[in-house]
């Protein structure tokens, strides 16, 4: 598609997809869409923290309530917020409005069905095609004026929903939460009173500009300085939608989230007979030696929570994961979810105990070469089949590449990991000869 990726579209605000004309069209043609599916409940809006949020659902709201389709605001709300409001309630659909760890002059859109799951292809693609028409009839007034209303325990009933599947015991441990100026920055407002002891909150001033801003899970490193320098046990990091979050231990540093993947299976696998576990082709090839070492199967499915989400699903595994610090428990949510992973560090910590930080050593994680190769924009580049060629210069058993085109910019990002030998300069020849012979 041209304007969807696989987790909606965001640009800076104001321009491409984000321009006043842009905007009124996307809420015209998904106006056009719900009537023609003749959906008949409000649709569920919710935003970050970030100064342009407001606007956008001010704007998108009035074009719905102009074409007659009434709306609801859940105000700033994360991501996995939305979805299980969504899950929770009657509507048919969501629009989260957020540019995720974007900086806060980006923004975007994320659609989800009413189920809380992301909108299907199907009908973003349907979306997408009335937006790119010369259709007059998506801006068609409604036969009546849409309500508009707001949803002011969106936050609270989310978070009370996720605490009831987690009976958690004394935290013992004190652990600094960094809420990336975002839209959890209010969890330290009544939702953790008998927890926060020894929970210390940062980055939750959110003033619409700082959002992300030297902070959050984009800055693992700061926040291990951080709890280093308050004497903390451990740390997590939100982004500013809420649906990634990261780890740092004082003791270990920054945790992977890969290593995370490894100790959540040894902690479940007690609990549940599922042996599968499902990730992105990005990650570590450590993660497939460690999982198979304790017993585990693991499915790679390409980047995007989507296909992670649907993977899960269709193979009924345990649970999903991004190694950017997404995590996806099909018994908790529709959504990837950073508050659900939190709690579930928050029960890693408490079950392994004083070993935990010896269990993050014992596992591998292989020495990583990233880097991005310019394109000519206007060329077809097939990178799978570069892929294959670069491959058989390599051991699969001791290196990795994985090779992934941009969706927004003309460069290949190659993912290349390694055991014990760095092969990567043989690689980038070959791979620098394949590009120059396929854009003659």
């Amino acid at each position: 598609m041209k304007i969807f990726g696989s987790d909606g579209f965001r640009c800076k605000f104001g321009t491409q997809f984000l321009s006043f004309e842009s905007i009124i069209n996307f809420s015209s043609a998904l106006s056009e869409v719900y009537l023609s599916k003749e959906f008949d409940k409000p649709i569920l809006i919710s935003r970050d923290t970030r100064f342009s949020g407001k606007v956008l659902e001010d704007l998108i709201s009035s074009v719905l309530n102009y074409r007659g389709i009434n709306t609801v605001s859940a105000d700033v709300l994360p991501t996995p917020g939305l979805s299980k409001i969504l899950e929770l309630n009657n509507f048919s659909l969501g629009i989260m409005i957020t540019a995720s760890h974007n900086p806060f002059t980006d923004n975007g859109i994320k659609l989800l069905a009413s189920d809380g799951f992301k909108l299907s292809v199907d009908i973003e693609t349907e979306i997408e095609n009335i937006m790119l028409s010369d259709s007059k009839e998506k801006y068609i007034v409604g036969k009546k004026i849409g309500s508009h209303v707001e949803l002011n325990s969106a936050l609270k009933d989310y978070i009370q929903n996720t605490l009831t599947k987690f009976p958690l015991k004394d935290v013992n441990s004190k652990i600094l939460i960094d809420c990336s100026n975002g839209a959890f920055s209010q969890l330290d407002k009544d939702y953790l009173n008998d927890k926060k002891k020894n929970f210390f909150f940062q980055s939750n001033s959110p003033n619409g500009y700082n959002i992300n801003l030297n902070c959050g899970a984009l800055e693992p490193s700061q926040l291990l300085k951080d709890v280093k320098k308050k004497k903390l046990d451990y740390g997590i990091a939100f982004d500013g939608d809420g649906d990634r979050a990261v780890f740092v231990s004082n003791k270990y540093g920054v945790i992977e989230s890969e290593k995370i993947v490894c100790l959540l299976f040894k902690m479940q696998s007690s609990r549940s007979n599922k042996k599968l576990i499902v990730t992105t082709e990005i990650s570590n090839l450590a993660l497939k030696h460690n999982l198979l070492s304790m017993g585990a199967d693991l499915i790679e499915t390409e980047v995007g929570d989507r296909f992670v989400i649907d993977a899960v699903k269709k193979n009924n595994a345990l649970f999903g994961s991004e190694p950017s610090g997404h995590f996806f428990f099909p018994d908790l949510n529709n959504s990837m979810d950073g508050l659900s992973a939190f709690f579930y560090f928050l029960e890693l910590i408490s079950y392994f105990g004083d070993s935990f930080n010896e269990e993050l050593n014992k596992l591998d994680q292989y020495l990583r070469v990233q880097k991005n190769f310019q394109i000519d924009k206007n060329k077809e580049v097939d990178t799978k089949k570069i892929e294959k060629k670069l491959n058989r210069l390599i051991d699969p058993q001791m290196e990795k590449i994985v090779l992934r085109k941009s969706m927004w910019d003309p460069v290949i990002r190659v993912y290349y990991d390694y055991k014990d030998h760095n092969n990567f300069k043989k690689i980038e020849t070959k791979l620098n000869k394949e590009l120059e012979s396929s854009s003659l």
